[in-house]
Order: structure tokens, then sequence, then C-alpha cells
């Protein structure tokens, strides 16, 4: 095997998916969410909403202004993405 060949190999048996789904309870939870979307989404979300309340019951209402700060520029990147016109015209 050549060295390029090894190297290559290599990269491909250590990837950031693998790390995240060897978490024992987050990557459980993040590979049924990648093979049945439809039956895993809607207990992923409960399970975000109810990190989510209990961080604030920890730690006050901050963890909600981080949480919406951190979203605010995710959204706006998405509005944008949603109304560019990537070249095409009518």
């Amino acid at each position: 095997m050549s060295r390029s060949a090894a190297a290559t190999h290599a990269v491909q048996r250590f990837s950031l998916a693998r790390l995240i789904f060897a978490v024992p309870l987050l990557g459980g939870m993040l590979r049924e969410l990648t093979e049945a979307p439809e039956r895993a989404l809607p207990g992923f979300v409960l399970n975000l909403l109810l990190l989510m309340i209990l961080l604030t019951v920890l730690f006050g209402f901050g963890v909600v202004m981080i949480v919406y700060l951190a979203l605010a520029p995710a959204m706006l990147g998405l509005i944008i993405l949603m109304s560019s016109d990537f070249g095409r015209s009518l």
C-alpha cells in the first residue's frame, strides 16, 4: 500500500461522525435520527427541549439567551439561502 493510500485509509477510518456516534447516549439518538428520521425526529426534538428546560432551571435564563443569540445568525443565513437566486433567472 502506498503512502497516500495509507493516509487516505487512516482518514477514512477516523471521521467525526464515527466519533460522535461512539458517545453512548447522544450517539445512539443521532444514529437513529440518520437511519429513520421520520420515526426518531419527534423524540430527538423533545429531548433537546427537555435539555434546554433542565439547563434553564440549573443555570437561569442566560441559557435561553445564548441559544437565541446562536440561532439568530443561523436563521439569517437560512433566510438568505432561501431567497438567493444562485444565478438562475426567471
